[in-house]
């Protein structure tokens, strides 16, 4: 009986997090996430083992983790680097590209 539930909770937050930030440019959101392609993969899937998957990922953590980056309250030198110049309607713009895309779940039998 858990399973259904469980499976039912996984989907509403899958998409819940496949909805764009109100207000943000995904196409400047696409331009933008060319940089970020070279470590997250340019369909937001990483294929490097350190490095996070961003596809599907909701848009207010990407934004918060960006800007946390960015200020410093959080460190990779990698990172850091990519964020420092960005505004927050970039940051805006990425996180709602990288929020749009619906991924899809399958549990293990």
């Amino acid at each position: 009986m858990a399973r259904p539930l469980l499976t039912g909770i996984l989907l509403s937050a899958l998409s819940f997090a496949a909805v764009p930030t109100l207000g943000a440019d995904l196409e400047n959101g696409q331009k933008l996430a060319r940089k970020c392609s070279a470590c997250h993969g340019k369909d937001g899937l990483s294929k490097v083992p350190d490095v996070p998957n961003l596809a599907g990922q909701p848009a207010p953590y990407l934004e918060k983790s960006l800007k946390a980056f960015r200020d410093g309250k959080r460190e990779d030198r990698r990172m850091t680097l990519m964020a420092e110049p960005l505004s927050d309607a970039e940051i805006k713009d990425l996180a709602a590209w990288y929020s749009s895309f619906e991924l899809t779940v399958q549990m293990p039998n």
